[in-house]
């Protein structure tokens, strides 16, 4: 029986870390600024769209150098700017506070398409096993995620914003002494040697089968911008909702609303193993859904999520400041989000490494970045509609721009199956 390389979990171990920092800083940035620094609502959203899109834009770039330069380097370099830019942050200085989310989405621009390169080539030869793989893994990190945003969100709520961001920065600095230890391993000596000999084939031409399926890597790539930029709303707009709508005592005790949003992260740990086990099941009886189908799920999946928001929104009185909405509402629409983001994140991440010819691997994973990035920055600047709109038709706009696209897509799934020439690879 196939097993999946130990070695992912080590690298598993090294993003979980990576990721208790980014998003010790992305997912609590929002109550971070309106608490902390009395930032508006839309000035705070605007800010979390804009470190948020810089951070998974950026890849592009860190891509572009890590197939040219090192992947080791990627990851460690990327390790010690998010490092600095949480301890910049527990200063509490204002000034800094822009230093340091600058710091911090560098640092991810750079370390994202290096592990993933990585993890990618752990998998040659072993494509039956990947998308399993990948899901296995993207659930591992994502428990760094739902601890970040639980812990580090719970010392929030006791104003203690500084201890909060040095203990993200230790958790990092953990991560990359693993890191430098695994590297001396024999597996990972074969990932250079597999990258200079990719370097040597730069000039080779693209042959007709690789053209097609990066052109399906990029259409899928722009489509998921219409998913993340809704699911940006999870820690934007969501997050207000949660603040200041959302009934969070529970006999005597006032509930962190932080705790409400690390949910969408536990739902993903939760979710992975099953998942893993399905597509391996599905895939020995060559019923396995493409990642364009998956694509298409997951859009549906997010629409749930909203429609779920759209209806919890309706008991809020119209122009109502605050409100005690049941937690149940955003407990589902996370429930909804989780499963749509575990049917195109770590599927799109595996079918970009799988498709894309290896000398541009990491170029081909940071561009997939960029779409997020975009999403990202742009899901911001609408989610400062929430203070201008009435709830439910912001909501719904989400919806549609799930289920339309989804919709669409649907029809073009065996076009861009047969792009993929998937029984060549």
């Amino acid at each position: 029986m196939s097993r999946h390389p130990k070695e992912m979990y080590f690298l598993s171990f090294i993003e979980l870390c990576q990721r208790f920092a980014l998003w010790g800083i992305g997912n609590l940035l929002v109550l971070f600024l309106v608490q902390k620094h009395q930032f508006s609502d839309e000035s705070a959203t605007h800010l979390y769209g804009l470190f948020t899109g810089v951070a998974f834009a950026l890849p592009l770039l860190g891509g572009f150098i890590a197939d040219r330069t090192s992947y080791r380097a990627g990851v460690i370099f990327g390790c010690i700017l998010t490092a600095i830019g949480c301890l910049l942050l527990a200063t509490g200085n204002t000034f800094l506070l822009y230093v340091a989310l600058l710091s911090a989405a560098l640092g991810a621009s750079i370390f994202t398409p290096s592990v993933y390169t990585i993890l990618g080539h752990l998998y040659q030869g072993q494509h039956d096993l990947q998308e399993g793989g990948f899901t296995i893994y993207y659930s591992a990190v994502n428990i760094g995620t739902f601890l970040a945003t639980f812990i580090l969100g719970a010392l929030g709520h006791a104003n203690l914003w500084a201890w909060a961001f040095i203990v993200a920065a230790a958790v990092q600095i953990v991560g990359l002494l693993v890191f430098l230890k695994i590297m001396k391993k024999p597996t990972f000596a074969q990932v250079h040697l597999r990258q200079r000999t990719t370097t040597v084939e730069k000039k080779t031409s693209l042959n007709n089968k690789e053209k097609q399926r990066i052109i399906v890597i990029c259409i899928l790539s722009l489509i998921s911008i219409l998913f993340w930029m809704s699911y940006n709303q999870g820690w934007s707009s969501m997050s207000i909702f949660a603040l200041r709508f959302t009934d969070l005592q529970i006999g005597s005790f006032n509930m962190p609303a932080s705790w409400l949003l690390s949910l969408e992260s536990l739902y993903l740990v939760i979710l992975a193993f099953p998942l893993a086990w399905l597509y391996r099941t599905l895939a020995k009886r060559k019923l396995d859904p493409s990642p364009s189908l998956k694509t298409v799920y997951s859009l549906v999946a997010m629409g749930l999520c909203f429609y779920l928001m759209q209806v919890g929104a309706k008991h809020i009185p119209e122009g109502a400041q605050e409100a005690a909405v049941s937690p149940f509402y955003l407990i589902g629409a996370y429930a909804f989000m989780a499963l749509g983001e575990m049917l195109l994140a770590p599927i799109g991440l595996s079918m970009v490494t799988r498709l894309s010819p290896r000398r541009y691997t990491a170029f081909l994973v940071g561009a997939w970045y960029l779409c997020v990035g975009v999403a990202f920055y742009a899901g911001g600047l609408i989610a400062g509609l929430v203070a201008t709109m009435e709830l439910s038709r912001f909501f719904n706009i989400f919806v549609l721009v799930s289920w339309i696209p989804a919709i669409l897509l649907f029809f073009g799934v065996k076009k861009l199956k047969k792009m993929s020439h998937t029984h060549s690879l």
